[in-house]
């Protein structure tokens, strides 16, 4: 069935959060740049042997007051260049993660990365490409910085016309810190899938997955990676 999920939404519909890297404290935030919408927060924690997740999606500030949702966890495959991103919270045991949660890998090989997402209700699924623009910025910034290699776009790998979500990286030396703006309202599951790829998109470059030769290399199985 070929159905279209939804329109752009108008300019005043436009999400935009102002990404920032937690210091050294292995995390970032995604806050909203204008308006009241959702704030989310992310941890990244010391990467796990085998596919185990280590980074984490919360719903609400990193201040927040009383426990925050986990909505999506990511670990690494060991055996290919890829995330493997939860849809769910696992337990903090990881007893039966890998059988209770639905998963989507993202594939991380470069230049681009690519994942894919069920939509149910329309009996649809669709494949996204996170590349790197050099000609595309979020609204109010007239051309990303040539000197960042942080400044990609969200696509749909059938109509790579269409601009789903773009991220711009700050100028200067802040390499982390940006504006991510999301284009469409296709649901809170699709928005939680662009704010957790993006971030696997920074981690990917702390590991290099591949030589010169195309022979894999694991990443490092331990340390913060953001």
């Amino acid at each position: 069935m070929n159905q279209v999920i939804a329109t752009p939404s108008p300019d005043s519909k436009k999400k935009q959060y102002r990404f920032s890297k937690r210091g050294d404290s292995g995390g970032c935030n995604f806050d909203p740049e204008k308006g009241t919408f959702q704030a989310y927060s992310v941890n990244v924690g010391e990467r796990k042997i085998g596919d185990k997740p280590f980074i984490f999606l919360y719903k609400g500030p990193i201040n927040q007051p009383g426990p925050r949702t986990t909505v999506l966890a990511a670990g690494r495959l060991q055996t290919s260049a890829a995330f493997k991103i939860y849809l769910g919270d696992p337990k903090s045991d990881y007893s039966d993660y890998n059988k209770s949660l639905a998963w989507e890998a993202m594939d991380i090989e470069r230049p681009e990365s690519t994942w894919s997402l069920d939509f149910p209700d329309y009996d649809l699924r669709r494949e996204f490409v996170w590349k790197k623009t050099k000609h595309i910025a979020v609204d109010g910034v007239d051309k990303p910085s040539r000197l960042l290699a942080r400044n990609w776009k969200l696509t749909s790998k059938n109509d790579p016309d269409d601009i789903l979500a773009v991220f711009t990286g700050d100028s200067g030396f802040s390499r982390g810190r940006g504006i991510l703006q999301i284009n469409v309202d296709w649901g809170a599951h699709f928005e939680h899938m662009v704010l957790m790829t993006l971030v696997c998109q920074f981690l990917k470059h702390k590991h290099p997955t591949r030589q010169g030769n195309g022979v894999f290399v694991p990443p490092p199985p331990m340390g913060s990676a953001f």
